[in-house]
């Protein structure tokens, strides 16, 4: 394997696909554990097995969100490991190395060596299938002539290793850990499959064609193998036995039927090949090539007339070149030279200004999202003040023709056919705005260029033009308005750069290289501009993460304090929920080494004893001493850490109230000493204070946020105030109980997504004039719909783009941060303007329409993709004898 196939994009392309997956697929095994485990636990007999699965299920719920966060990073780190693997000469080698390296093991490695082939051997049945259609696509996307199962680094011990890794990261008994491995596999194998066919699918739709297996042929397994000899015995990647005959050197050169050692080889795999890899000279295999070929007058036309199957069979396959080009007969110059003098008979498609222009006006005065697509395509004109000449169809293609004349090949024809056919592929891509699409159309006479010296440049990811093309067409991504004047910025410089190469003789693939690089400096000239204002934002969400973090871990630590025991519920949830922000807070912004800056860690045990009424009523005059000061640290704290005063006062009037029957004491004595000297009580100003509630039999545990907290300041500075909900960020007055979450009774006030709506002022709800028509299914429930919008959030990820309505205005943004668990996003747009929002936001929104993600998968690759969803479709030309 060579190095440039480890970066291969379709090898990051399927990395990434395997790293969206990893979470959920790991979610979803793990809750098909819990319901195992349930199932068996209600079966079991005995008292002691039921405790136990009880306690497996109840740890495996309880550090699910960790092994889920932990899962995709530790299975990226395998599969990088995986990659970077030597590939060894000889393969079958492999299994004593790996006995040798298992006497090496000491008990601990050889336990979970053997718990990760249970696991791997009870998913095989699963996955066996689908493995071995991935193993043979990832072999050739790795540059391998035969398939090599062990260098996938998707392959099944891949995954169960990191998940064996996770599960054995958990702080609980091997017992538990095994129960949980015995009751996952299984889901976990079914999702392993899932993975499998989505990672099919891709590399399929991309061209990649499977490679061969090597078939080794034993002593006495036929004439063929008696007789070849040597490499003949081996069946590569040749597609029938007559390239098995040739690395024999005894089989026959014609169907694979010889007497040398491919021949029989090639026996086997002749009805899936033969037609592929005819031998060069053979007249059989040439006839056969031939009923692949396109007629020469469909060859010699303005308009592609060759298929689409024949496109992207000519595209994807390295080897079409060598099996089926050859020279243009003098027939097809015949037809070119008749095509061209018909296109200058044609009547000329004029650009129509004025209608141009009234189109313009209308399309201004609609809203972004009200407008519809307008349409481009090569056989359409487009405006001579933007791209000159280059504007005229008739100019194209005349270009076309000129080029169609100088060609020698079919494959030069060819690849002709195919620049037309992706440019309007690629100009037909409503994602991206009109401009966009015209300055490719106007860029075809340079494609069509390079087209003539590399005819399948454009099924090559990594050449220059084609990066051109998708640099320009991602860029776009980030408007959403023709008549913004911000993307009018955007398309100077690229119509110049268009013009540009359009101009040059040839354009040379290093010339596309330095226009596409300019074009990026500029653009990150101008990103730098909003660099800071992102940033402040971004380190804003950033650092509130990393507090909420710090602030779980001490709250953990508090419930582990033996003078909690007893301690009053609205204590208990203060210090879970509030205190340790503070101390969290303090000491990430500690600029020194103190251990406890603040001293708000050592207030903890004032607190804590102050509210033992059984301690704190024999030292009263301990009480005095500490009180004050204990109240003046807790308010200076919460004031640090941005609490409002309102959020913490019923904490407060609590805790007045369990400092009372001490204070009432000292009120008592007060009382006497007054009525002593002669005068009256005049009343008690606790009784107006709430009465306290019965202390709850329960005690609060600490739960893990489920999203940061965030101060006024901190929710301004990261954009709130655009989306979220001021009562989304309202603590609760008491505890929180455990099954409060982020749906809940907010989701049930959310109108349903089959009508357009728009908060107004006065808090009705008014329709959105600038929100899109389109409504969901009438027949989706609302489980089913709920299900689809957080299945949408779900898919969610840095870099994305997506369309908000903020006050009134529709705002192209890009998802710019968003939290370890999905619970905060936060959307930059232009400018550096950011906007946040919490999970139940962003699904607020998508309910009301007022959020929709952008589809920025590759523009050439989507072309590619539907050329190829129309050749599945497609009769092949049928044989018909070429023009001569």
């Amino acid at each position: 394997m060579h190095a440039q196939h480890l970066n291969h994009p379709l090898v990051e392309r399927s990395k990434r696909e395997a790293l969206l997956h990893a979470a959920p697929m790991l979610d979803r095994a793990i809750q098909a554990a819990c319901g195992a485990i349930e199932e068996e636990q209600r079966n079991a007999r005995s008292v002691s097995r039921r405790l136990q699965l009880g306690d497996a299920h109840a740890a495996l719920l309880r550090y699910a969100p960790r092994v889920r966060a932990e899962f995709p990073q530790v299975l990226m780190q395998r599969i990088e490991a995986a990659l970077r693997e030597d590939t060894q000469p000889d393969p079958r080698r492999r299994p004593s190395s790996e006995d040798s390296a298992l006497a090496l093991l000491d008990d601990t490695e050889v336990a979970r060596f053997v718990e990760a082939s249970r696991l791997q051997q009870s998913a095989m049945p699963v996955i066996e299938r689908s493995l071995g259609v991935l193993d043979s696509l990832m072999s050739s996307v790795l540059g391998l002539p035969v398939v090599r199962a062990e260098l996938n680094p998707f392959r099944p011990d891949v995954y169960c290793g990191a998940l064996l890794r996770v599960l054995e990261d958990q702080p609980e008994a091997a017992e538990v850990r095994a129960l949980w491995t015995r009751h996952i596999g299984r889901p976990f194998a079914a999702e392993l499959h899932a993975l499998y066919e989505a990672l099919i699918a891709l590399l399929e739709a991309s061209g990649v064609e499977e490679a061969r297996y090597r078939l080794r042929l034993t002593e006495g397994s036929g004439p063929g193998a008696s007789r070849g000899g040597g490499r003949g015995a081996e069946l590569a990647e040749g597609a029938g036995g007559a390239e098995g005959g040739r690395s024999g050197g005894g089989g026959a050169t014609g169907g694979g039927f010889g007497s040398g050692g491919a021949g029989g080889a090639g026996d086997a795999t002749a009805a899936q090949g033969a037609h592929r890899a005819p031998v060069a000279g053979s007249g059989s295999a040439r006839a056969r090539a031939r009923a692949f070929m396109p007629r020469m007058d469909q060859l010699s036309q303005v308009r592609p007339a060759v298929g689409a199957a024949m496109i992207r069979e000519f595209l994807y396959r390295p080897q079409w070149v060598e099996e089926y080009d050859e020279p243009l007969p003098p027939g097809y110059y015949d037809a070119v030279d008749a095509e061209m003098g018909g296109l200058a008979r044609r009547p000329q498609t004029a650009f129509d200004a004025a209608a141009h222009a009234l189109d313009r006006e209308q399309r201004r005065s609609q809203g972004v999202m009200e407008r519809p697509a307008r349409p481009v395509g090569v056989e359409l004109p487009l405006p001579p003040d933007d791209w000159g000449e280059n504007g005229s169809v008739q100019a194209r293609a005349r270009a076309l023709m000129e080029l169609k004349a100088k060609a020698k090949k079919i494959s030069q024809v060819l690849g002709l056919d195919a620049v037309r056919a992706l440019i309007d592929q690629v100009a037909g891509d409503e994602r991206m705005l009109a401009p966009v699409r015209e300055a490719f159309v106007a860029l075809e006479p340079a494609l069509l260029r390079m087209a003539l010296d590399h005819p399948r440049f454009f099924g090559d990811e990594a050449h220059p033009a084609r990066l051109f093309v998708e640099a320009v067409a991602q860029r776009s991504f980030k408007y959403n308005d023709e008549f913004d004047p911000e993307f009018e910025h955007f398309m100077q410089p690229v119509r110049a750069a268009v013009r540009e190469l359009v101009e040059l003789p040839v354009a040379a693939p290093k010339d596309f290289e330095e226009r596409r690089l300019a074009l990026q400096t500029g653009w990150k000239a101008r990103d730098d501009g909003d660099h800071d204002a992102r940033m402040q934002a971004q380190n804003s969400m950033q650092f509130a993460q990393e507090r909420q973090t710090l602030a779980d871990r001490i709250a953990w630590e508090f419930s582990l304090r033996s003078d909690l025991v007893g301690v009053p519920a609205v204590v208990a949830d203060f210090l879970y929920r509030d205190w340790s922000l503070v101390i969290a807070h303090a000491q990430l912004t500690n600029a020194g080494a103190r251990l406890d800056p603040g001293g708000y860690l050592a207030v903890v045990s004032d607190l804590l004893w102050s509210v033992n009424r059984e301690q704190a009523i024999k030292q009263p005059a301990r009480l005095f001493e500490v009180v004050p000061g204990l109240i003046k640290t807790l308010r200076r704290g919460l004031g640090m850490l941005g609490k409002e005063p309102a959020e913490t006062q019923a904490f407060f009037d609590a805790l007045i109230r369990y400092h009372d029957p001490v204070l009432r004491l000292r009120r008592l004595r007060s009382a006497q000493d007054v009525e002593a000297s002669g005068f009256a009580r005049t009343g008690d100003s606790w009784d107006a204070l709430p009465v306290l509630e019965e202390q709850a039999a329960e005690q609060p545990a600490p739960r893990k946020a489920e999203q940061p907290w965030l101060g006024r300041h901190e929710r301004e500075a990261a954009g709130f105030e655009d989306t979220a909900d001021e009562l989304e960020w309202a603590p609760p007055a008491g505890p929180m109980p455990a099954e409060a979450s982020a749906g809940g009774a907010a989701d049930a006030a959310v109108p349903v997504l089959t009508e357009t709506v728009e908060p107004a002022v006065d808090g009705s709800v008014q329709p959105s004039p600038a929100a899109p028509a389109a409504a969901s299914p009438a027949d989706l429930t609302e489980s089913e719909l709920l299900t689809r919008i957080r299945a949408e959030v779900a898919r969610l990820r840095v870099g994305d783009w997506v369309d908000l309505y903020v006050h009134g205005v529709w705002r192209r943004a890009q998802l710019s941060w968003m939290s370890d668990n999905g619970s905060l996003f936060m959307f930059v747009s232009h400018g550096g303007r950011a906007h946040s929002m919490t999970q139940r936001t962003c699904e607020k929104l998508m309910r009301l329409r007022h959020l929709h993600p952008v589809d920025i998968d590759p523009v050439v690759e989507r072309a590619l993709k539907r050329l190829s969803e129309g050749a599945d479709s497609e009769i092949e030309p049928s044989a018909s004898p070429a023009l001569v």
